[in-house]
């Protein structure tokens, strides 16, 4: 794990982060296979079973889409209140969509190598990495281990943790999932609205080249 990191772990029986996009949006069990009934289907449709990046995009789509008022939306809203706040002395800023990923196995890299700052220009945020299947090796994320190092390695994390790491300045992006197993999961990004509140902030942010806090993102306030 990367050495400022923290995972925090929570009960899938009380967010059922899985079973809403099993029987609500993939229609298929279990997500880590979803590669094969995704092949099955563009066989049928296009008579070919070769999977590659639209893939990706077609299948994050389904998820991206989903109504604010869907099921897998409110739990990951309760997710952020019940989980993630609290550590933050209940006083949080995050982001309203989340970002909804998709590494189907056997397929390209999914994005490049980047720092989210360089993006957003948000000095404050902390990012959050919740994946649905077991991340490893080439179907995961994979992140320097220390700022500017590009010793690129994978973030290995399993369903029922959530990796919260400085994204906007530690490098990160993925290489092609020569896995037998589809990656499914989100990420998204917050930051706390009590300065009072030091940790786990200060130690996630420690070793930054430079550590600025802008205003927090003023999207959705959890408390």
């Amino acid at each position: 794990m990367l050495e400022n990191a923290q995972i925090v772990r929570y009960d899938l029986k009380k967010f059922p982060f899985i079973e809403a996009l099993e029987n609500s949006v993939f229609r298929v069990r279990p997500l880590a296979e979803l590669h094969l009934h995704w092949r099955q289907q563009k066989y049928r449709r296009h008579g070919t079973e070769e999977l590659g990046y639209a893939d990706n995009l077609a299948l994050r789509e389904l998820m991206q889409v989903l109504p604010h008022d869907s099921s897998f939306m409110r739990i990951y809203h309760l997710f952020v209140r019940r989980v993630l706040s609290p550590l933050y002395g209940g006083k949080i800023s995050y982001s309203n969509r989340p970002k909804m990923r998709i590494h189907l196995a056997g397929t390209p890299a999914v994005s490049s190598w980047h720092k989210d700052v360089d993006i957003t220009g948000r000095r404050d945020q902390i990012n959050v990495f919740l994946p649905f299947t077991r991340c490893f090796g080439t179907n995961t994320l994979w992140c320097e281990s220390q700022y500017g190092a590009k010793d690129y390695r994978p973030l290995e994390i399993e369903p029922g943790e959530a990796l919260l790491f400085d994204g906007g300045y530690l490098e990160h992006g993925t290489v092609a999932n020569d896995t037998d197993v589809t990656r499914c999961s989100l990420d998204f990004r917050f930051a706390p609205t009590r300065p009072d509140i030091p940790e786990p902030w200060s130690r996630i942010l420690s070793g930054r080249p430079e550590t600025l806090r802008g205003r927090p993102d003023s999207q959705v306030t959890a408390s």
